[in-house]
This record gives C-alpha cells, structure tokens and sequence, in this order.
C-alpha cells in the first residue's frame, strides 16, 4: 500500500487548523457519550435508593468495584471476595489499584466513571496518531477516527436487549443467516470502541495501552526512547488484561512478515522491537506464579469463554470488512506488484473460507491447535503478500488479519482475543470510503453521502447508547437479576456491613428475574435483585455465590444458596447450609414483601430491620 495521490495530501500546517480541532471535539463528544448513562442514572435517582451505575454486565463492574476497595483499605495485593475458600492473596491489578486510591477521595462510583471518561479522551488521541501514520488524506483521518470510535456490524437489523439469541420475530431469512444467534456487536463490547466507551473503563485503559505498544513498535525503528515506552505499556497491559498481550504478540508475527518480504527490517529495529516484547516478561512470570500458587484464581482462570460462531464475527464486523477490503484494493497503485494484488484477493476468500468452515461449529473450541496454526500461518502469509513500504499499513494490515484469526485460538479465554478488532478494519474502511466518496466531484454531495455512510455503519453503537438509557429506566441490568440501584434497605444493610471490621462472609438470595409476558426481550426491575455481587463489591465482605466466573463451582454454590431461602427447607439443611457457607451475615428478604420466601429470621439476630430486606447475624 502507497500514499493516496498528492492530490489528497494535507501539508503541516493542516493539523492545526483542520485536525486538532476535529479531535479535539471528537474526544469530547466520545467522552460525553461515555458520561451521559451515569449522569441521567444520578438525576433520576428515587429519595432514597442509591445509583450504583453499570447497567451492563453489572455484575463484572462489581468485581472491579471489591478490587478498588481493596486498594481503598491500603492492600496492594488482592483476593478474590466471591470466594469463601482458601487463597493466599497474592492477585495485584495497576489498573484497579490505582484508580481504587483515587476511590479514597471521590468514592468508588465517580472514580470509576471518571477513570473510563479519561481513558476515552485519551485513546481518541492515540487512535488519531496511529491513523496519521497510515494516511495524511485529511478526508480519510476525519473518516477513520469517526469508523473507529462509532463503527460497528449489522447488529442493529436484529438488535435484542438481553441474551445472545435470536427470539424475536423476525424474517426467517435473517434469522438463518445469522446463525440464530446475534451479532457479537450486539452483546461483546471489547470487540467494538463505542460499546466498550459507555461500559467499561478497564477495556478503555487496555485499548490505550495497545495503541500506545504499536505505535512504540513502529517508532523503535529508529528511536532507542521507543524502548522504554512500548516495553513499560506491555508490561502494564499483561497485568491489567493479560490476553491483549498475546493478541499484540501474533499481531506482530505477523508484521514480522511483512516487515521481512517489504525489506523494511533492519536487526536493530527488531532488536528493539523484542526488547519492547520483553516488556511482558516480568508481570507474566508473575501471573504465572499466581496461576500455581492460588488455586482460586487458576479456577476462575478456566472459565469458559469461547469465541462464537465465525458467523455472529462475521455479521458483527462486516460492513467494516467489506469496506476495509475495498480500502485495502483501492490503494494498489497500478504498478503494483502481483504479489499484492494476490493478497488482497487471499484478505476476501479468508472470511468466506472460515464461514464455510464454520458451519459445524455450535459451541466449544471451533478448532485444535494444529489446525489453527495453519489458519494462522495462513493470516501471516496474507499480510506478508500485502505488504508494502509502509510500516504503520503493514501493522493496520496485520491487525486487521491475525486479529480475525486469533479469537479462535484453543484457550479457555479465546473471545478475549477479540479486543479491539474493529479498529483496524475500521482504519482500512475509512481508505475505502475515502476512496469511493473522492469521485464525487460535488463536496457537498460527498459530504452528505460519507455522514450517511458513517451512520449505517454506526447504527449498532447508537443503539448500545440507547440500551443504556432503557435498562437504567426500567432498573434493570442486561444481566436481568441485577438492578443498577438499590433500594433504601439494602443501602442500609450495605453501611452496615461497610462498617464492620475483619473478615466477614455474608449468604443472600440469588436474584429472580422479571421478565415481560408480552416479549421474549423485555424485563423489567428483578423480582429478588441478587445483592450478593453488591455486597462483595462495596463492602468488601466475601460471597459465597457471588458471581458465575469469580466463584468456584458458582451453579452448585447457587442452588443450595437458593435452596437456604425455600420454603420447604428444613431449618436442620439450613443450618447444614450455613455451615458450609461460613455465613456471618445472611440477607434476608422480609416475607410479608415475599411471600414465596421462607422466613429464616430465627436462625440469627436482626441489626438491619427494613420493609423488603433485612440483614440477621447469624447465631
């Protein structure tokens, strides 16, 4: 790939008068999307409850939440507070430690929030430095940093609030084209900017960190100072999301391969750029050495996280891909060499080749390890056809095609491998677009139809937004048992529990849905909120069934924390059961609210009395 036309070119001086301030505003539209959710949550917040925030996967953001408190209490190395066994202690999170100290001064809610609103504005910046490397077409930046920040599938044509399959009605075509399944960028934000920009701030810090490793990789070139800075963000990330280090790691093999057929590498950049990789070395070795010495942390590392089916990818990415392939076609020159143009041919038969392969696959790893090896030496060769003189198209380029290979890697955690995948093809899109919306000799014409572009292919993320605000309204989290307040009792039982000193273990109810019988995708506020994430991630109290990857064994240890509130148990069970839970406190909700509910008040003395909870020491 060579530079657009000279035509298309920007001098200098351009940054300052025409990008900055497009950057400028586009980080500050980003991060107050990012803040708008928990802002209308606050402001309609009853007298009362308290506004916890998250209203997805509201139960991961309260694992976060019992790290950062710990690091409130002064702790620089953790455990895991949905677990009542055993464990050293050892876990350490920079991310979570550091904006737990800043929890000390504003509260773990507003820090939270603000440490994802920054990171928003701070990856906007860093996006905009990657794709400047890639063009200085001032049309196709302006493009690129709005694909990459909003762009996303056609998750929007079958668009469901809850779940992952399909249960609305629709065209049976549709249906059967995807799989039965959603897009992933209906549900999977990690994979997406903008759905991870409203969520999660943890994903925010770790695209930054990304970013900031490639472009240290590109600069260590000709620059020793790229060293430190690349090798200190890889060290960061393997502690703070460690798969993204692995999927930087098969990125640049790749890159590798274009950097030798381009013969642009030179032994001292490689050099520097395995000194950079080495970055990882120490916080992996000590990951490793908590995987063996904590065996509540290596249980929770087993959890199963399998990539979908390559169809859900497929749709979820593909007006990104169809664009990118285009962008990656419409800058070959026509000199250029066969060589290319064979690779991008190979770029568009891979997708269509894995979803034919893919037609098997319903669940579990899709494939073995040697088969997937020779995907990936597939992917490698594709981006080493493609390569050109350019360094920064060559990482675009190997990003983009390792990145769709590497989510299907044969490890328990493989859909994490899908981080941040849209912004290459995004990066790549914005060439295609470019590139189409140049022939257009009316600017205004070309203007109107590249906004109308970048709208239906951002449609998905508009409605990630408008999920926020509907699941905040009706009080319920995506994950339907959770509820992002909480009433006036539990707040309460919460202080309570938040004062009491030492280790302490509290039981509660498992949450109980309540979901609308006029749709198979609506629920409204939970029937019974499940508060045991709630208490473990503000109170530092440990949970015996507190969340479905942190606790060990969860769907046993759910049930018979279920069974501890039936009716039909006996009171010589519950007691059984309270010894295995090593309960102190139990949460328990008031019959006269539940009457489906047993009241277990007699097995402990009330010190919160409330109209629907209240909390018994036990005996």
């Amino acid at each position: 790939m060579t530079e657009e036309a000279p035509i298309h070119r920007a001098p200098e001086r351009t940054r300052d008068r025409v990008e900055f301030p497009y950057v400028r505003n586009m980080m500050g539209v980003c991060a107050l999307l990012s803040l708008l959710p928990p802002l209308f949550g606050i402001l309609t917040t009853q007298q009362g409850f308290r506004f916890l925030g998250h209203p997805f996967a509201f139960d991961d953001h309260m694992v976060y939440a019992a790290w950062m408190r710990q690091a409130m209490e002064g702790r620089i190395l953790m455990d895991n507070r949905f677990a009542i066994d055993p464990q050293p202690g050892i876990t350490i999170h920079l991310y979570f430690l550091v904006v737990g100290w800043f929890a000390k001064v504003v509260g773990l809610f507003w820090a939270a929030t603000l440490a994802k609103v920054g990171f928003v504005a701070v990856f906007v910046w860093l996006a905009y430095g990657l794709i400047r490397r890639v063009t200085r077409d001032v049309f196709a930046i302006k493009i690129a940093l709005a694909l990459v920040c909003f762009g996303a599938g056609f998750g929007f044509l079958v668009w469901h609030n809850f779940g992952r399959a399909l249960v609305n009605p629709m065209p049976e075509f549709l249906r059967g084209w995807m799989g039965g399944m959603q897009p992933t960028d209906v549900w999977q934000p990690e994979g997406f900017v903008f759905p991870s920009m409203l969520t999660n701030g943890l994903f925010m810090a770790s695209l930054s960190l990304i970013l900031i490793a490639f472009s240290a990789f590109l600069d260590a070139r000709d620059d020793w100072n790229a060293v430190w800075k690349g090798g200190l963000a890889m060290l960061v990330l393997m502690n703070v999301h460690a798969y993204d280090a692995l999927l930087v790691a098969l990125v640049m093999m790749g890159f590798l391969g274009a950097a030798l057929v381009s013969r642009t590498l030179t032994l001292p950049w490689l050099g520097r750029a395995v000194l950079i990789g080495c970055g990882a070395i120490p916080t992996a070795l000590y990951f490793l050495h908590v995987l063996s010495a904590d065996p509540v942390f290596r249980k929770r590392a087993e959890t199963e996280t399998y990539t979908s089916n390559f169809l859900q990818v497929f749709w979820g990415y593909l007006p990104l891909l169809a664009l990118g392939l285009w962008g990656a076609w419409s800058a070959l020159p026509a000199s250029s060499p066969v060589r290319r143009r064979l690779g991008v041919g190979l770029m568009a038969l891979m997708p269509v080749g894995m979803l034919i392969g893919a037609r098997g696959h319903t669940e579990g790893f899709w494939m073995t390890l040697p088969s997937w090896l020779g995907l990936f030496a597939f992917a490698v060769a594709i981006v080493a056809l493609n390569a050109d003189e350019s360094p920064a198209r060559n990482l675009i380029l190997a990003w983009a095609i390792v990145g769709v290979v590497a989510p299907y890697f044969p490890g328990l955690f493989q859909r994490k491998l899908l981080m941040g995948l849209s912004i290459p093809w995004a990066i790549l899109a914005a060439l295609g677009l470019a590139h189409l919306m140049h022939r257009l000799k009316d600017r205004g014409t070309r203007n109107l139809v590249t906004v109308l572009s970048i709208v239906i292919v951002s449609a998905t993320s508009f409605r990630w937004l408008v999920r926020q605000f509907d699941l905040i309204r009706r009080e319920v989290a995506s994950t339907t048992v959770h509820s992002p307040y909480v009433s006036s009792d539990a707040v309460r039982i919460l202080e309570y529990l938040d004062a009491q000193p030492g280790r302490k273990v509290v039981l509660a109810i498992p949450g109980v849905p309540s979901p609308d019988e006029n749709s198979k995708d609506s629920f409204s506020t939970p029937y019974l909120p499940d508060l045991n994430p709630v208490v473990s991630g503000l109170t530092g109290s440990y949970t015996y069934a507190g969340h479905w990857s942190e606790t060990p064994d969860y769907l046993r240890r759910r049930d018979l924390a279920l069974r501890f509130f039936l009716p039909q148990t006996s009171d010589e069970t519950r007691r059984a059961i309270l010894a295995e839970t090593q309960a102190d406190f139990v949460v328990v909700p008031v019959p006269e609210a539940y009457p489906q509910i047993a009241d277990v008040t007699h097995l402990g003395t009330v010190v919160v009395e409330g109209t629907q909870w209240r909390l018994i020491k036990v005996r």
